[in-house]
């Protein structure tokens, strides 16, 4: 993708207000980001609200010019580093088996990883030590498997389970960031990634990196295990939003007197299957 088409991209991914629907709908109408920066006012706001139309005729906001300048620079000093959007011709399918699939994605690594059998373990901020423990073993148990794992970086179980990824030296995971240039660790996942496996970052929707992460890692994991979650825990909707696209959930159940527990069993009750090792994913991903 040369530079310029490159920078339209992001600059329409860094549109303020603009959302899965309006996004879509100006590529539906126009075309690539080159044609819909060539439309008239009164062609983008036939398609678009106006307060959005006359964003992309105007300049970006000097903070979203210097994060667009920011990730352009980093996909030139990566070899790795890519844009990933629908008109690429290895655009993933698991993206496409979805509702609202992602339209721009920084991917750093070996794309193809997508293309295998894909797992996540996810689950509360504050895990007890034998979620802890159980998140350190699965994590590595299940890469001798051929699958990809795919892992958030999030406080707790997933971050738990992604640095004892990476400390197997992990040839097929896969890391999903929120926002990898305010992240304090982005060097170290950019090398690993580059060197290893794959870690990809939304684009999109910059007032909201909490939601492009959430959507991205619906778009890349078929299998998510819950390892503890509270009756409250966020965890219990990203999941559920996975069931409602089609992805399988599985939570490993507890003690009856732990809160930690109380989520895990919730999914239980409502679908989710009961898995208690590893070699009862991957049964489960063979089904």
């Amino acid at each position: 993708m040369s530079l310029e088409s490159q920078r339209k991209w992001l600059h329409l991914a860094l549109v303020p207000e603009m959302d899965f629907e309006n996004f879509f709908r100006l590529l539906k109408t126009f075309g690539l980001p080159e044609n819909i920066f060539s439309q008239t006012f009164s062609a983008l706001s036939s398609v678009v609200p106006q307060s959005i139309a006359l964003s992309i005729r105007s300049s970006l906001s000097e903070s979203r010019e210097q994060r667009l300048t920011e990730i352009l620079k980093l996909l030139d000093t990566i070899p790795t580093a890519r844009l990933v959007v629908p008109s690429d011709e290895d655009y993933p399918q698991k993206f496409l088996s979805i509702a609202r699939p992602p339209l721009v994605t920084l991917s750093v690594g070996q794309l193809a990883l997508l293309n295998r059998p894909t797992v996540g373990f996810v689950g509360s901020s504050h895990p007890s030590k034998e979620g802890q423990a159980i998140a350190k073993s699965w994590a590595q148990a299940i890469l001798n498997n051929p699958v990809s794992l795919i892992q958030g970086d999030s406080e707790g179980i997933e971050n738990i389970a992604l640095k004892s990824a990476i400390q197997k030296d992990a040839q097929s995971l896969v890391i999903v960031t929120k926002n990898i240039l305010s992240d304090p660790l982005c060097e170290k996942k950019l090398r690993f990634a580059s060197e290893n496996g794959l870690l990809l970052a939304s684009l999109e929707n910059e007032d909201n990196p909490w939601a492009s992460r959430q959507k991205l890692m619906i778009s890349c994991i078929e299998h998510f295990v819950v390892i503890e979650a509270g009756i409250r825990s966020k965890v219990l909707s990203l999941v559920r939003e996975a069931a409602d696209e089609g992805r399988d959930v599985m939570a490993v159940p507890g003690s009856i007197h732990s809160p930690l527990s109380k989520g895990c069993h919730k999914l239980i009750r409502e679908g989710a299957k009961l898995v208690e090792s590893v070699d009862d994913i991957v049964v489960e991903m063979r089904n």
